[in-house]
């Protein structure tokens, strides 16, 4: 029986050396893999850095291209502003009233080239048939010369900011004349 002990105490050694080594080896592995981990936590540290600069710069790039069209948007309107002077000027010496009604007409008409350059276009509503998407009826018209629906006047300009509603056209529509209703005169 001393001799199996004696023949066992070879293994029981080997299984020692083994036994010690195994916790260096899940030690470096250990260290590897915290290394690893720190190395992402930077890394992921570093993205959101990156992250909010770059956001921090599309937004002061965003609100310098704001600016700048604001100030284009402003020159173009002290433009206008100019031709309304101007007018004002020659109205007050002008004895043509006629004169003075074109020189505003070529005012409007720069104000609408100014507005068309920002994608701002006048809503064409007179004649056309009622759209509620594009026109606020504010009034009905009896009539027998358009098609019942069709915009007969326009009270109030409407606009399209870049095809999108800015603001509706306040029309007045037309309704089939009825000799059975009293009409207010």
């Amino acid at each position: 029986m001393k001799r199996e002990e004696e023949d066992n105490q070879p293994q029981d050694a080997a299984e020692d050396l083994r036994d010690e080594s195994a916790p260096v080896e899940e030690t470096d592995d250990l260290q590897r893999l915290l290394q690893e981990r720190d190395q992402y936590i930077e890394l992921a540290r570093r993205a959101r850095a990156d992250y909010v600069n770059l956001q921090r710069r599309t937004d002061m790039q965003a609100s310098a291209v704001r600016k700048e069209a604001e100030q284009r948007f402003a020159l173009d309107m002290i433009a206008v502003l100019d031709d309304l002077e101007r007018a004002m000027e020659h109205a007050d010496a002008a004895d043509n009233t006629k004169a003075v009604l074109e020189g505003v007409a070529l005012v409007r008409d720069n104000f609408l080239a100014a507005l068309a350059r920002y994608g701002i276009t006048p809503i064409s509503a007179r004649g056309e048939a009622f759209d509620h998407n594009l026109h606020h009826a504010i009034a009905e018209q009896p009539t027998d010369d358009v098609a019942p629906g069709s915009v007969v006047a326009v009270a109030q300009t409407g606009y399209l900011a870049d095809g999108k509603l800015l603001r509706p056209a306040q029309v007045v529509v037309a309704r089939p004349f009825d000799e059975n209703i009293q009409e207010d005169d």
